[in-house]
């Protein structure tokens, strides 16, 4: 598969501080269910819009003629569907298939031909034994270094330790994970331009992925060579992303499931927004002088509370208005940071569920940012909630659970553990969220250890 970039993308709320550049490559040439003579629409703006199927259209496809073929992984699915892609002048609506792939080209004024691809060969998963299809699927999780984990197996390897993270939309492996799959082909590589320095990250196309009793046959890893957390490496949403994922931390499992289960009626419903491709929900501050409602993206694989970025914080006040009680600063792969103040927020809530008193980081402005006002909700929050998320109807349902009323602790003030815990999986999620750029466009790179 080729995926190649050139494009430089802002992190959301640069926890590691990263601007990343994706350069992906293959060798090889992939068959296309096109024919010979590529179909051929116009633009005059880079930026297109894509509509998948019946998911809401989106604003992300960015043009670049440098690129030899430029590949969109569509959403995951078993069904054929329809795929536009509507520049500002133009466009080209594709009926396509499970497997497949489909090549045409954008003319781009004055820039030349933009040589495109849309790949529908990311699957469901399938099951095993004699568990009928239909039946939800059970994955038993852990909270470990306050990030969920679950257990898988690649290519038949040993079992991995990985990370289940709602703010990542591809796989990722660390050396140790590495080391427990034999065999490991490379197809490709990604290049990570950070604050600090430039390092080119290996890719492996084509895996096997076993979790619990379902099956994954064609799935993309990128290789870390730091060992940037305990765990063996990642996997994302993108996973079960035309599934309904159940999350209780009570029972601490996981079901995955075709159709809402008749229990979420006793949950409480929210729109299941995204935040560039990440999956968000709009949650409310309040404070003397505050009332405030902004998209932040669930992230299970990150520790404290909450992260505000600066152009939410500025929009709203938050420096002034609410009281500060420790400060660091956030380092990604260079030598710079991002600093951030923590200040104590008197309520936050979500879907109609309140937590008192909630220290919440907040990136201190700086000049240059251009990251919409938002952010991401870690698991010291969502941990509190079992959770229903509807990636096929895009909804979310939340019931608050025996931890719902656990004591909210301060971590501590200056350059703390909080702080310098953004940096180890930051890296993963900066490559991992522009890994496929242009089926996933989220520049976010904010896990916590």
């Amino acid at each position: 598969m080729v995926n190649p970039l050139k494009h430089l993308v802002s992190t959301f709320l640069a926890a590691a501080t990263f601007v990343v550049m994706n350069s992906y490559a293959t060798t090889g040439k992939a068959q296309t269910a096109t024919s010979t003579e590529r179909q051929v629409i116009h633009a005059n703006s880079q930026t297109v819009k894509i509509k998948d199927g019946n998911h809401p259209e989106r604003n992300d496809w960015i043009l670049d003629p440098s690129i030899e073929l430029d590949t969109y992984f569509s959403i995951r699915s078993d069904e054929p569907r329809t795929i536009t892609f509507k520049t500002d002048i133009d466009s080209a609506t594709f009926d396509v298939e499970p497997d497949r792939e489909y090549d045409f080209v954008v003319m781009l004024k004055d820039r030349g031909a933009c040589k495109t691809r849309i790949s529908t060969k990311l699957k469901s998963f399938t099951r095993s034994g004699n568990v009928e299809a239909s039946a939800p699927l059970v994955i038993p999780v852990t909270i470990e270094s306050g990030k969920l984990h679950l257990r898988g197996r690649i290519n038949n390897s040993e079992t991995l330790d990985l990370i289940f993270d709602t703010g990542a939309e591809t796989c990722a492996l660390f050396p140790s994970g590495k080391a427990k799959v034999a065999g490991l082909r490379f197809t490709g590589s990604v290049m990570n331009a950070g604050t600090g320095g430039t390092d080119r990250r290996k890719v492996s196309d084509g895996n096997q992925l076993s979790i619990a009793d379902a099956t994954w046959q064609y799935e993309s890893f990128i290789f870390v060579e730091r060992q940037a957390d305990d765990a063996d490496g990642i996997v994302g949403f993108n996973l079960f992303s035309n599934k309904i994922i159940e999350l209780d931390y009570d029972r601490m499992f996981m079901k995955v499931y075709d159709e809402l289960p008749e229990h979420a009626r006793n949950f409480s419903k929210t729109s299941l927004t995204f935040s560039g491709s990440l999956p968000a929900v709009d949650v409310k501050m309040t404070s003397e002088g505050i009332s405030c409602i902004g998209p932040f993206i669930l992230d299970t694989a990150g520790t404290s509370y909450m992260f505000v970025n600066q152009a939410f914080g500025s929009q709203h006040d938050l420096y002034r208005k609410l009281k500060k009680v420790g400060s660091g600063t956030a380092r990604g792969v260079g030598s710079k940071g991002i600093k951030l103040h923590q200040l104590m927020l008197p309520s936050l809530s979500i879907a109609g569920h309140s937590l008192p008193n909630v220290p919440i980081n907040v990136e201190v402005p700086t000049d240059g940012n251009q990251s919409p006002p938002g952010g991401v909700i870690c698991m010291d929050v969502l941990s509190r909630f079992n959770a229903i998320l509807d990636f096929k109807n895009n909804q979310a349902y939340f019931q608050p659970n025996t931890h719902f009323s656990n004591p909210i602790r301060l971590r501590g003030q200056g350059p703390s553990a909080w702080v310098y815990g953004l940096v180890s999986s930051g890296l993963i999620i900066a490559l991992g969220a522009v890994f496929f750029r242009n089926r996933f466009r989220k520049a976010l790179a904010l896990i916590t250890r």
